[in-house]
């Protein structure tokens, strides 16, 4: 019996697969981008033979400089987690850009660059991703959870130890 995500608004792979990666991130963090991008190889094959479903929690943290991170989410619509993913792995490989920018210039690049509008929806979103970070005690970003053992990245994991936890669990 598999164990259903909770707040799996953005998830990639089988919902039965055997094993489950979610991770706590937010876009304006750097940390995150290097996750996000090394996630990216180290997950896809296991994702498409349907030994991993990815969870994507994207937690608007309340710290200054994650706060255009939590801007940019307030524009994803959730109904599609494939066009949120492509502009997430587009927006961390263009971070340094836009994470030193003003709000107004981030709205903009957000509505012509990637025809996105706020999403109203999305503050409900976040606000269950915030209330499951603080029940399960998520301190920072990003934080990585692998069939529900923590890790912190990049202090006790990176892609090569993602890739080994995962081959471990499948034996």
């Amino acid at each position: 019996m598999t164990k259903t995500i909770e707040n799996a608004f953005l998830s990639y792979g089988n919902a039965d697969a055997p094993v489950k990666v979610e991770v706590f991130l937010n876009l304006a963090c750097p940390y995150c981008a290097t996750f996000f991008e090394a996630a990216d190889q180290t997950l896809t094959p296991f994702i498409e033979d349907g030994q991993v479903q990815y969870v994507i929690k994207h937690y608007d943290k309340p710290r200054e400089m994650l706060l255009y991170g939590t801007l940019v989410n307030l524009f994803l619509n959730y109904n599609d987690p494939q066009r949120i993913y492509e502009i997430m792995k587009d927006l961390f490989a263009k971070q340094s850009e836009w994470s030193e920018s003003d709000s107004d210039s981030i709205k903009k690049m957000l509505t012509e660059e990637y025809g996105l509008k706020e999403e109203p929806d999305t503050i409900d979103l976040s606000l269950k991703i915030t209330a499951e970070a603080i029940k399960r005690q998520v301190k920072m970003v990003p934080t990585v959870f692998i069939n529900e053992k923590e890790f912190q990245y990049p202090v006790e994991i990176d892609a090569f130890e993602l890739k080994e936890e995962i081959e471990k669990l499948l034996g």
